[in-house]
């Protein structure tokens, strides 16, 4: 009897020795779907305001006026790509001049501008550094800055500015002037790595605060940008478009037509390949009604368009754009619902 009881002890104290090896936190318990909420975005009529939006906060996190800044410098290790405005409508053009103090004319030059995309061969000025004997500079390249529309429609005049990398620190510096070589200023942008980009207005210098909120805050970008349309017989123009844009370094999405809204699980959700593609939410969330050449055109959203989106802290979401107006009829305001799978 003895003997048995000295086994039975034996066999319960290994079986708390096994069971003390796993980890409580190792047990996963399948979370709920949460509630359908619905938000709307104040970008107003003219759409001058952007609006960064987190998930995990369940609203705005930010807002701005689209004219406050003229350039994004990437903050990514090794990367300093500079990055248009182009909710303004800007453009760039290379010049092959490496004399700062050479009056230059805007006139004969091919403009380009920064595709919706996001990716670095949609980039208008392009690779304008260079790594060599450990450090990386500047080429030397003048480039020449079409500043765009305002509000208004109204051209916001042109710049020349000298891009170049403070080899001890990595700050860029930026020489700027009217290309006939008055109203010369320089900036200087420090890399903030909490952040994709750092931003600097071309009249009031680097942004303080800073245009965008640190990575890990927020997931989409409301705002008008520019992007490729086509005409009826294939011609491609750039365009200036209200749509929503990614944070394309935490956050994924894809369009989804295939299932209702009301019918995505989180199943059919992680079996869906995500896409870090900036603009792949975009704007064509909403139908164009009416004559885009008279300007006499409504928007209506389109109910059977769904997006799959994993926020910047890994949660999945489906969202769907429900309106364009607010209650008074003013476009402007979209308006969506979104649920955490």
């Amino acid at each position: 009897m003895n003997r048995k009881l000295n086994n039975n002890s034996l066999l319960l104290a290994l079986m708390l020795l096994l069971s003390s090896c796993f980890k409580e936190d190792e047990i996963v318990v399948p979370q709920k779907p949460g509630n359908v909420e619905t938000v709307t975005i104040e970008m107003l009529p003219d759409y001058t305001l952007q609006a960064y939006f987190s998930f995990s906060a369940g609203g705005i996190i930010a807002t701005n006026e689209r004219s406050e800044y003229d350039l994004l410098l990437s903050t990514e290790p090794g990367n300093f790509t500079l990055w248009l405005n182009t909710s303004l409508f800007m453009y760039a053009a290379h010049t092959g001049v490496y004399d700062f103090n050479e009056p230059l004319t805007t006139q004969g030059r091919e403009w380009l501008f920064d595709q919706s995309s996001g990716k670095p061969d949609s980039n208008a000025i392009g690779t304008w550094w260079k790594f060599e004997a450990g450090r990386y500079t500047g080429t030397g390249e003048v480039l020449l800055i079409d500043r765009g529309i305002d509000a208004e429609g109204m051209p916001r005049g042109y710049l020349k500015i000298l891009p170049g990398i403070d080899p001890l620190t990595g700050n860029v510096h930026l020489r700027i002037a009217r290309p006939d070589g008055s109203q010369e200023r320089e900036f200087t942008l420090q890399r903030d790595p909490s952040r994709r980009f750092v931003s600097v207005s071309f009249d009031n210098g680097v942004n303080d605060p800073q245009i965008e909120p640190p990575s890990l805050d927020w997931d989409l970008h409301f705002t008008t940008y520019t992007t490729l349309l086509f005409t009826n017989t294939g011609e491609p123009y750039p365009y200036l478009v209200n749509g929503v844009l990614l944070n394309d370094t935490l956050v994924r999405a894809i369009p989804d037509t295939t299932y209702p809204f009301r019918e995505i699980t989180r199943e059919i959700a992680e079996n869906l390949e995500l896409s870090a593609q900036r603009d792949i939410i975009g704007y064509d969330w909403k139908e164009i009604n009416g004559d885009v050449t008279s300007g006499n055109i409504t928007y209506t959203a389109r109910p059977d368009l769904s997006y799959v989106i994993r926020d910047s802290r890994g949660i999945l979401y489906k969202l769907r754009f429900i309106d364009f107006y607010n209650n008074q009829g003013k476009k402007g305001y979209p308006k969506f619902e979104y649920q955490r799978l």
